[in-house]
């Protein structure tokens, strides 16, 4: 028996009787990785522009070296509508303010007291923020270092004060996106500082985070030319600690023309260009944390996690089967390879419900998949085992409770349903 039950992914709600909305943001199952190499603001299509302001609200945090995504952004503003590098998109369309008002993107800018550096501060900062009902809207948070990413690494608390504080972040408020960010460069400490910002790149692709990677679009200009010894100026040098060549912005800068293939804007310690960068590549992580997929390949849909359940035979079980995808509007199929003997799947809910008796104690492996209808295919599956004991054994309080904690006996459920399209 396999039965297929074809829902188009709608609104997720949960939790008894309060509702909560799931942020617009891209949910595919690998990290997202901003850089150097997404710095082209003019592959960004209007429509995944828009989408952005529709769906993002932003929170950001930082002091100096922080500012220079934002004072890029606001000179972005007035570059575009001056047709600046052959844009040619509605006026005012790159605008951010706090509010989103006007039809501007919105973003919060120094939310937060202070920066990534000071711990615990910035994760206190971060709770007081979120945890204010005025903030419910907001779905995006994200930090900018200073100067500290170097002797955070140097003294081993790198892990602690940053990448465990994010993660903890994240399982805290599942319906924002923390996004990470790497320190600006620093020449004269560049081997803890390429480190520590290796540190934070592994650890974001290893475990599928979204990254600003800061210091990367500080080594490129726009030819793609890299520069293995830079300041955060960007000064350029022969070694670490070595003499100095040239600035890579300045140069580049000298041989083109402004107005026209980049624009004079504020840039905390460094030059316009640095900052015409960093807005360019955050415009394109708002575009794809509103949903934009600018490889316009298929994305696999994520089952959201079931985990293994525990019920006692003489109780009920019931939990529902839900993923999400990050092509709207992809056809999801959920389905599942066998069902013990009595269980059901209502193929409109997407419920799972069974009533063990004392013949089915012991334990029962079931594969549930889900695959879109985009091309090529692509799908997610999880294997769970539900076993069955005896009444008055086991962890589950003969009350038909999951292992992530959900209940099955009556009263209020904090397993998720779906409305369908």
């Amino acid at each position: 028996m396999n039965p297929m039950v074809h829902l188009r992914i709608g609104l997720i709600a949960a939790l008894c009787c309060c509702a909560f909305f799931m942020p617009v943001v891209n949910s595919a199952a690998e990290p997202v990785i901003i850089d150097h190499r997404h710095t082209d603001i003019t592959a960004i299509p209007q429509s995944a522009i828009e989408q952005a302001k529709s769906n993002l609200h932003i929170a950001y945090g930082h002091t100096s070296h922080g500012s220079q995504l934002t004072s890029g952004m606001t000179g972005l503003v007035a570059f575009a509508n001056g047709s600046g590098l052959g844009l040619s998109l509605p006026e005012n369309i790159f605008a951010w303010n706090n509010g989103g008002t006007g039809g501007a993107l919105d973003l919060h800018d120094t939310a937060m007291g202070g920066d990534v550096g000071y711990y615990p501060q910035w994760v206190d900062n971060t709770r007081t923020y979120l945890d204010n009902p005025a903030n419910a809207d907001v779905n995006v948070i994200i930090w900018s270092w200073c100067g500290q990413v170097d002797d955070k690494y140097a003294d081993g608390i790198l892990d602690s004060q940053y990448l465990t504080p994010m993660a903890q972040l994240e399982a805290d408020y599942p319906n924002v996106t923390f996004v990470y960010m790497t320190g600006h460069v620093d020449i004269w400490d560049d081997a803890n500082n390429k480190a520590a910002n290796q540190m934070i790149r592994n650890f974001c692709t290893a475990n599928d985070k979204v990254l600003y990677d800061f210091a990367d679009i500080e080594r490129y200009n726009p030819d793609g030319t890299y520069f293995e010894y830079v300041n955060d100026n960007c000064d350029y040098y022969d070694s670490a600690n070595g003499s100095v060549q040239g600035n890579w912005a300045t140069q580049w800068q000298n041989n083109h023309t402004e107005g026209v293939d980049w624009y004079d804007c504020s840039s905390a310690h460094s030059q316009p260009l640095n900052a015409n960068r960093k807005a360019y590549a955050a415009w394109w992580l708002w575009a794809v944390l509103g949903g934009w997929n600018p490889s316009g390949l298929n994305r696999a849909p994520v089952l959201a996690s079931i985990g293994d359940r525990e019920v006692a035979w003489d109780q009920s079980l019931e939990f529902t089967v839900t993923a999400s995808d990050p092509d709207s509007g992809d056809l999801l199929s959920f389905s599942f390879d066998t069902l013990p003997t009595g269980a059901t799947f209502d193929g409109t809910s997407g419920v799972f419900r069974w009533l063990p008796t004392s013949d089915d104690q012991g334990d029962h492996t079931i594969v549930f998949s889900v695959v879109d209808d985009g091309t090529p295919q692509a799908g997610d599956q999880e294997t769970i085992t539900i076993s069955v004991v005896a009444p008055g054994t086991g962890t589950s309080s003969d009350t038909g409770t999951g292992t992530d904690g959900s209940s099955n006996s009556s009263g209020c459920f904090v397993d998720t349903f779906l409305l369908f399209q």
